[in-house]
């Protein structure tokens, strides 16, 4: 399959946010460590959606977290802009990927079930 050209840039700059977050932001209250999940830009470039996971025990501190990357949502657009190659520099939203803890909880559920595990047909 080829890949076209939005998936190209998609991939770029999701590259690029994810060493922008790694080296870039360097505001103490972000806690937990921020990986960028997926990233989806509009056909004409002007929008991004860039879906984050924050991986932090505390509610408070993660929702904290987004709140401010949220907020600096203007600087990364800029550093971004100096690190990927576009005319227009998308305008960028984040969402906050909740994949992970969706699936932790579900891993939870069904450890608490305590379902005897069935014997294997050629043990017997």
């Amino acid at each position: 399959m080829q890949e076209t050209r939005l998936q190209r840039v998609n991939s770029e700059i999701k590259k690029a946010l994810a060493s922008i977050l790694a080296e870039d932001i360097r505001d103490p209250r972000i806690q937990g460590i921020i990986s960028v999940v997926s990233v989806n830009t509009t056909n004409d470039l002007s929008h991004c959606t860039i879906y984050v996971s924050i991986y932090e025990q505390d509610k408070a501190a993660k929702k904290l977290s987004f709140n401010i990357l949220q907020h600096s949502a203007g600087f990364i657009r800029r550093l971004l802009s100096q690190k990927v190659d576009l005319r227009i520099t998308p305008e960028l939203h984040f969402k906050l990927d909740e994949g992970y803890d969706n699936s932790e909880k579900m891993t939870r559920l069904i450890d608490s079930l305590n379902i005897p595990a069935e014997e294997d047909e050629s043990a017997k």
